[in-house]
């Protein structure tokens, strides 16, 4: 357990090596400024299942309770929005283009002003989303879904899978990872979907990296794999709590956070506790 908090850490999301954010339970919010940590008041008991933003006086967190807030440098607000179910993901393409996605199928978009519903026709669970640009923006979830928007409509795309699909993360329309459940990590180009071969049945629960060439997914029991080539290898994390996300400024400058209060920082060589 960190010295900083017990509560489970869900979510980090940074703008730069002194400007970290990482959220979880309890309304925990962190921010590490180059030196030290702070915690910052959120407001409530909320949970921060994701982040995402443009700044870090513009950044954008959903909740499990139904909530999405928004940290304006100062202090974080409960953004005005309809009854939402639990959210799940967020991702945006700048300041007015931001979707975030929940339980029962639902994904929302700010415009700059309001949050409004989109057409999904699905009622699983979405988990996940992420983009390039306003014709590659994807969301997955249970039962195999992969979403694509197109026109103003996100519509389900044929893909043979079972697996519950936890985390989206891309580098271009063309190179995308998608991380879940039985050790299943899948990369897709943008036509086809490809099954990568993992040494794990763990769950991994969000994947993630600073460049192409360098590709973490983390998941149950502490796993860390890295893409090596066409496969994916275990990598020691120091740790058998769950991991739940990832994020970094840089191949050398990388954090991943877990359960009660676990804070994992990467040197460009090793996996260490944050105490």
């Amino acid at each position: 357990m960190s010295e900083l908090t017990g509560s489970n850490l869900l979510s980090v999301y940074g703008f730069g090596p002194d400007n970290v954010f990482i959220g979880g339970a309890e309304g925990t919010c962190l921010h590490w400024n180059g030196k030290e940590w702070n915690k910052l008041d959120t407001g409530g008991r909320w949970t921060l299942k994701r982040m995402w933003g443009t700044a870090p006086d513009n950044l954008y967190a959903v909740c499990t309770d139904g909530k999405i807030i928004h940290y304006n440098g100062k202090e974080w607000k409960a953004e005005d929005t309809d009854s939402l179910p639990p959210m799940s993901g967020i991702w945006g393409l700048g300041p007015d283009e931001i979707y975030a996605c929940c339980r029962i199928g639902k994904i929302l978009k700010y415009d700059g002003e309001r949050w409004k519903f989109m057409p999904t026709a699905t009622q699983t669970d979405i988990a996940s989303i992420w983009g390039a640009d306003p014709e590659h923006m994807y969301a997955v979830g249970f039962d195999g879904l992969v979403l694509h928007l197109q026109d103003g409509e996100w519509k389900r795309l044929t893909f043979n899978s079972n697996a519950e699909l936890y985390s989206i993360y891309g580098f271009s329309p063309n190179d995308m990872y998608f991380a879940g459940s039985y050790g299943t990590i899948i990369h897709f180009n943008g036509n086809d979907f490809k099954t990568m071969p993992t040494p794990s049945e763990d769950f991994f629960l969000d994947v993630w990296g600073p460049s192409e060439d360098l590709v973490f997914a983390v998941g149950d029991e502490g796993k860390i794999l890295f893409r090596d080539g066409d496969q994916w290898t275990q990598i020691e994390s120091n740790t058998e709590e769950y991991l739940t996300a990832i994020w970094g400024p840089g191949e050398d400058d990388m954090y991943a956070v877990g359960d009660n209060g676990l804070i994992l920082h990467w040197d460009g060589e090793n996996w260490q506790e944050v105490e």
